[in-house]
């Protein structure tokens, strides 16, 4: 974790911020349209921001669960096919954390892909997590952000992971993981001292499994048994009136 946050300001009614995960670029069951679209929705809406939770890319070797036969692009045409789509939207990327995939070539050969193509494209690459401060008029959310790890085959086991990076980091208002290729959404509420006015106030937070861009139909997940889901990323809205985020899929 980085000594300092990603800190976004803005003088807007409305922001928002796209969490893209599991994106699996290289693969042949990556969803390359319907991220285009994502893309292409940030770039005509001027106050959104987009950061990248992992498995940007599927690095896929013989030993990894997902076969280099089921690619469709080797990894340096990958990496510089991404730079390529993502270029009209680069300034709005906020940055990127790494994921299980990514961590595959790190581990087999201190090579870090992800932040290897970060640098190259002046994207902040914020290692295994990110904290994120928005100041959207007079108003602050915190975001975090993580890939998650392990499995869950139901939604409530998936969410369960989110639930979990409390334990990492304290105090967001919406916590971001990725890894489960499901969208869900849960919400906890907290009571805490206001030292300001010397109040017990509540506080609400929010946790999100960030879903993927990886097709299911064939894939190493149906053959695994996994469960199937959409592709695609949650849309985050922060409103500048009130303190209110707004979760849509």
């Amino acid at each position: 974790m980085e000594e300092k946050p990603i800190y976004i300001k803005e003088n807007a009614d409305k922001v928002y911020l796209i969490p893209i995960s599991d994106i699996h670029m290289g693969s042949k069951f990556c969803d390359i349209e319907k991220l285009i679209g994502y893309i292409d929705w940030v770039k005509d809406n001027k106050h959104s921001y987009v950061i990248l939770i992992g498995d940007v890319f599927d690095v896929a070797t013989r030993e990894s669960a997902t076969s280099p036969f089921d690619q469709s692009l080797p990894l340096n045409d990958a990496m510089e096919f991404m730079s390529d789509i993502i270029r009209p939207i680069k300034n709005r990327i906020i940055g990127c954390v790494d994921g299980n995939h990514e961590r595959r070539l790190k581990k087999f050969a201190n090579l870090d892909v992800l932040q290897t193509w970060c640098t190259s494209n002046n994207i902040r690459y914020c290692g295994s997590s990110a904290v994120i401060v928005f100041d959207i008029k007079k108003i602050r959310y915190v975001f975090f952000a993580h890939h998650t790890t392990g499995g869950g085959q139901t939604i409530g086991g998936k969410i369960n992971r989110v639930t979990r990076l409390v334990n990492i980091f304290n105090g967001a208002d919406c916590y971001l993981g990725g890894h489960n290729h499901s969208k869900a959404l849960g919400e906890d509420a907290i009571y805490y001292l206001d030292e300001k006015d010397m109040k017990i106030k509540s506080k609400k937070i929010l946790y999100v499994d960030c879903g993927s861009f990886h097709m299911y139909s064939n894939s190493y997940a149906e053959s695994a048994g996994l469960p199937p889901s959409h592709t695609g990323s949650p849309r985050i809205r922060m409103n500048g009136s009130k303190k209110d985020l707004h979760i849509s899929f």
